[in-house]
Parts: C-alpha cells; structure tokens; sequence
C-alpha cells in the first residue's frame, strides 16, 4: 500500500482546433447553456436579478408665470377670481379682483439651476368681504435629463381653508414629483410637454378644477407641494388686502427606472410570474441531461490538429547582464523547434575597437539580421580562418548545433548535454550550422548589448524576418549582487558601456547599473507608451521574479508568445531546473544548474549591506517605479 509521494512531474494538455469544426460548435453550445437558462430563471422568477434602480437628479424647474386663483369670500359659496388667462377673467364678471403679484426665482448654489420660487400675492377686497378658503393652481415647466430625458409642463395645486376668516396665508414647501410607473432610460420623453390648462378655450368646463385636477391625475408624472406648513393669519383691518405668500423649493428628486436587459428585447412578451418549484427542476434536469448527450456526442469527434505555423519566427530575447536572461536562452534553446545562439553581438564588441557601445550599435544590428538569415558567413569579420563552431561565444548553450544536421551527437527531442557536446563537436564548421539554422521554425538569439529599441527598427520593417521581442528585467538590486559575484568578468563589458577604451578601469558599479536601468526604461517606454505601427504586438516585458515564481505559466506565454508549443519533457525539465536546492555558487555564476530559483531571486535581501541597496535604489528610481519593484 503506498503511503508516500516518490515522484511527481507537472502535466499540461492542449488541444487546439479552428474556428468552422464540430469542437467549436460543442463548446458553444455548452457554454449557451452552462449560462443563458440559470440567468433566464433566475430573471423570469423575481430571483437575485434587480430589475429596478434609482437615481438622483435636480430638475431643471421654470415658473411659466400662468396663475389660477379662486378665493371664497363666504359659507354661502360666494367668491372673488382671477387668473392670468383673459377667457377665465371674462367668465368671471363682477367676481373678478385683480391681485398685484410679485414673482422671484433664486438659484442658490449657482448651478444654473432656480432652487427656489418666491410669491407673494395681494388680493383687493371690498369692505364687507372676508377670506375662507384659497384655491390656487401654479403651472412649471419641468426638465430632466441625467438618464431619463423628459420634458413637461406641470401643475402645483394649493388649497387651504378655515372656518375663520383670514387676512394672509403663508406657504412654504417643496415640489415633489410623483411616478406612478418608472420612467424609460432611452430616447426623450415629450408626452407631457403640452399646456396643463388651455387658456385659449372660452369654455367655463375648461377652467373647472374638477376637470382640470382630474385629467392631470391621470399622467404617470405629476407634481405636488409636499409639506406646505401653512399660516392662515386672522384679524384683516378694513380696505387692506389679503396677503398670500407662497416659498416653494425645487428640490433633488429620486427617479426611478428600470433596468433594461437583452431578455426583454428578445422575449418582450414572456409572462413575468415567478416559476413554480417542478417547473425549474424540470428546466435544470433538461439542461442536464442536453449537456450529457453532447458530451456524448463529442467522445466521437478525432481531436483537432494545430494548424502548422506558416514561415519562420525569429525571437530576440533582450536583456542586461546578470538578468537571469541566460535561463531564460536554454528554455528556449532546449525546444526541439528552436535554433539559439547566445549573445553573437559578443564577437562585434570584442573584435571591434569602438569607444563605445553607440558606436557599435549598427554593426551589432546587422550581425543580428545576418543571423536571423542563417547567414553565418558575416562571422568571417570576427572569427579565426578556420572557422568552427566552438569560435561561436558560448556554443555549446545551444541544442542545435550539438543535434542534427550541425552534429550527430544529440537527437533533435532530446536535451543536450554541454561537457559531451564540447568533447565531439567543437570541430564541426559552421556550414553544418547554417544547414541546422534553415531547418527549424524558429531562431532565437539571446542579446545583452542594445540599449534602446531604435536600431532594430530595419530589423522590425524588413519583410522576410517575422521578428518578436522578449524584455527580460530582474531587481536591480539582485542584478548588483548577481554582478558582484562576477565582476572581473564584466570588465571589458563595463568599459565599452561606459565607452571608455580600457577595459581594465576598475568597475564604477553604480554608474553601469544606472545606464543598464535607464535603457530598460527607454525600452520599455518606447514599446508600451509610443510605440509605431511595425512594433505593436511585437513586444513582451517579463519580468524574472515573475518568471521564477510561476515558471510553467509564464513560460507558456512566452511560448504562446512566439508560436511554440509545450511540450510534458519541456515541462519536467524546466520544473527541475527551478526547483532544486541551493543558491549556485560562483564558479556556476555562468552556467545552467538546478537551483531554487525562487530562493536565488531574492539572496540580494540577505547578502546586500543596506547602504547598498539604498545606493541602487536611487540610481534606479525611475526604472524600479516602471518595472514594478518596491523601494
């Protein structure tokens, strides 16, 4: 009986198809109905959908300056009137007293909205006449528009009375919209924007407050005085008239809408009852068992091949020294369908007596395109007569040239093995490399020295190169400390970086790390913020940390990136060349081992003096800020 784990390997399988095949269509339909019937349920049965919503919103609320006034001046249903409409006023013969009006629309909070109207009303009366009761029709124009569009005119009807005969009546309250149903959120709304009263007609039917308030309940959107407060003052001395002053405030008004969704479009005329308790698990056993049936009838469908990738991709893997970008060459070195060279620019700066690196920069490129083309003869300018492939810096990193057709040693699905490759193919000639480079779909060179993307633009318009670039960055930090390790052999590197002609200047460290963080971010800049036409889409930024951390996952998009596949001896490989123990030690400062690459990721926190990372840390502000690393 087993009782422990001896062995474990990660596993991952793809299938790929087209777009026109029967796994599309099944997927589809799947997920139709893994979605569409639990939220068409769960709508259709007043469940957790909200169908409903409320907004806020000040009107935009103009007096229209049209008054109807009808005071009572007796039990007896004696009464005095006056409106602003002529035909009413005729009607009215020897009850009509005409009023001195005063009108005052404020707007407080200067928003370009009246908050507040202010009225007031003097009513002349005969000696002999007392007020009872007050009726008073206001009419507004009213305005929203925030998400429901609506334009109207609208009423306020005021009414008080008293048994007590009064001599002022002092009003003040809000104008409230009421809805019956809630208001459409598309489209402008204009059924209400005619005049309430019609004060044109010559009628006396039209200017009856039973008509009028009657026909006005029946809109969905009307206006009230909500909280009026009234005062009814008594005691009026004789020949003064009655006073009435009315305060009525505009305030935020709560709209409610509702929330359309595309069910009501497809389905307007689906009852909207909650469904009963068998009718839903008949629903979702039908939905069930249509799922088995289709899994069913996806067992017999043959698996879809990957389409084949159409010409060849050439991948530059851009980084800085000490970067992690040399794991990063053998994940890609070791794909059976990738041919990888390391740092070839290393010939051009060492071969070369330039000041500089800027003064190299157009030599490097073009040794780049050389080699994108399997054109291997550009190395005569830099290599001995006697041409092999060990004149090749750092050759024997690549699987390529220790397999066929460059060498026999290693089969093309198999990992190579560096100290053998070094014993039986050193003296193969670089023909058999270029035959080898033809052969695979995919060129890959591992580059430490361009600074900035500019002189690779050639490179990115030239039509016969389908060019990807990769951005490796690591913490500065872990880069210094991963530089202490091996700063004699960054000497010459150093100097040509700092474009001085003698390599043995002792390294002023912080001023190269400085340049290497500011051509990351030039490189980062121009490819995320700016970038033209011929660079969109050929471009990823990874970052080691991320790398080492999730190494499976972010290889795979890099893979993805670049159109390879994963394959499960990739997968194992790279697992046990993450997960092994230690940290490395200075002699494997170059080489490939299996280290804890999470745990070597992070030595700079316990091996860097803090005066030290503070010194990076403000050399390399800016880029640790674009790159994501905390200070």
């Amino acid at each position: 009986m087993a009782v422990y784990e001896v062995y474990a390997h990660p596993a991952l399988l793809r299938y790929k198809t087209s777009i026109c095949t029967k796994a599309t269509l099944f997927i589809f339909i799947v997920l139709c109905l893994t979605y569409i019937p639990p939220l068409l349920v769960a709508y259709r049965s007043q469940g957790f959908w909200l169908k409903r919503s409320t907004y806020e919103e000040q009107p935009n609320v103009r007096f229209q300056y049209q008054i109807l006034l009808i005071a009572a001046t007796s039990t007896n249903g004696d009464y005095v009137a006056w409106s602003t409409f002529p035909n009413f006023n005729t009607l009215q013969g020897s009850n009509l007293r005409i009023p001195s009006v005063s009108v005052r629309e404020d707007d407080h909070n200067k928003d370009g909205k009246f908050d507040r109207l202010n009225l007031r009303l003097d009513l002349p009366l005969r000696a002999e006449e007392q007020i009872y009761s007050v009726q008073m029709l206001l009419t507004f124009s009213y305005q929203i528009f925030r998400m429901s569009t609506v334009l109207m005119q609208t009423l306020l009807y005021v009414q008080h009375s008293s048994s007590v005969p009064g001599s002022q009546l002092y009003l003040n309250g809000d104008l409230r919209l009421q809805q019956r149903v809630p208001l459409g959120h598309r489209g402008v709304d204009t059924t209400y924007n005619v005049p309430v009263i019609d004060g044109s007609s010559p009628f006396a039917s039209t200017y009856d407050l039973v008509n009028i308030m009657g026909s006005y309940q029946e809109r969905n959107l009307t206006t009230v005085l909500s909280t009026p407060g009234p005062v009814w003052t008594v005691g009026r001395a004789a020949g003064t008239p009655f006073q009435m002053s009315a305060v009525i405030n505009y305030p935020v008004e709560v709209i409610r809408y509702p929330l359309q969704l595309c069910i009501l479009l497809v389905f307007p005329s689906m009852p909207r009852c909650r469904l009963t308790g068998p009718a839903l698990v008949t629903l979702v056993l039908l939905q069930g068992v249509t799922v088995v049936l289709l899994f069913g009838w996806y067992g017999h469908l043959l698996p879809a091949k990957a389409p084949p990738t159409q010409g060849k991709v050439h991948v530059l893997l851009l980084s800085s020294w000490r970067s992690g970008s040399s794991f990063l060459g053998q994940v890609f070195s070791q794909h059976p369908d990738v041919f990888y060279l390391m740092e070839p620019a290393w010939h051009v700066w060492t071969t070369l007596r330039q000041p500089g690196a800027w003064a190299l920069r157009m030599a490097v490129r073009d040794l780049i395109r050389s080699v994108f083309q399997c054109d291997l003869s550009v190395m005569e300018s830099y290599t001995p007569a006697q041409r092999n492939v060990s004149h090749l810096f750092m050759w024997s990193h690549s699987r390529a040239l220790c397999s066929p057709p460059a060498c026999p040693l290693t089969p093309r699905n198999e990992f190579s093995n560096e100290t053998e490759c070094k014993k039986r193919c050193d003296a193969r000639g670089l023909q058999g490399a270029e035959e080898a480079c033809h052969s695979y779909s995919h060129v890959v060179l591992k580059e430490v020295r361009f600074f900035d993307l500019a002189p690779l633009y050639s490179l990115l318009r030239d039509p016969t190169l389908d060019l990807r670039i990769i951005h490796l960055v690591r913490d500065p930090r872990a880069v210094a400390r991963s530089r202490d390790q091996s700063a004699k052999a960054l000497m010459r590197d150093n100097g040509v970086v700092l474009e001085r002609g003698d390599a043995q200047i002792g390294d002023p460290q912080y001023r190269v790390l400085q340049e290497v963080c500011r051509s990351h971010v030039r490189i980062h800049e121009t490819a995320e913020l700016k970038p033209p036409d011929f660079l969109r889409g050929r471009y990823r930024m990874v970052r080691y940390e991320d790398v080492v951390r999730n190494p499976l996952a972010e290889i795979q998009a890099m893979y993805d990136f670049v159109g390879l596949g994963m394959s499960e001896q990739m997968m194992d490989w790279i697992y046990r060349v993450t997960h092994g123990k230690g940290k490395g030690t200075r002699k494997e400062a170059f080489q490939i081992t299996s280290r804890n690459a999470a745990d070597v990721s992070q030595a700079w926190r316990t091996s860097l003096p803090f005066d030290k990372v503070r010194r990076i840390q403000e050399v390399c502000k800016g880029a640790m800020a674009l790159l994501g690393y905390r200070l």
